[in-house]
């Protein structure tokens, strides 16, 4: 099975709905676009303890470095380490739409 596969249909499912699960969590089903099933997901697809310690390591750390070693500014330090964060931001959302395995409810 792909991942973001329906099980009834075997077609997937679309961004849109898969995108709720970024807000809600992986313990809400949806339905299926084409053929209006109900589907759920069969495990978290990435645990959210590795995104928040990516979140540390590519948000935290570097303002704190920027702030102490560089010696910038808040606002400037926030501002050089928003690149990052966006890059981190997209490797998640991509990861979990890759790893998203839907079963029968």
């Amino acid at each position: 099975m792909e991942s973001r596969e329906c099980p009834y249909c075997h077609k997937k499912i679309s961004l849109k709905r898969c995108s709720k699960y970024m807000l809600k969590g992986t313990k809400y089903t949806t339905t299926c676009d084409k053929c209006g099933n109900e589907v759920k997901l069969i495990r978290e697809p990435i645990p959210f303890i590795y995104c928040v310690w990516w979140g540390i390591l590519c948000g935290y750390l570097p303002i704190q470095f920027y702030l102490y070693v560089c010696d910038f500014s808040f606002i400037k330090s926030v501002l050089c380490t928003l690149p990052l964060a966006l890059i981190l931001f997209i490797g998640i959302a991509i990861g979990t739409f890759r790893n998203m395995y839907f079963e029968q409810t």
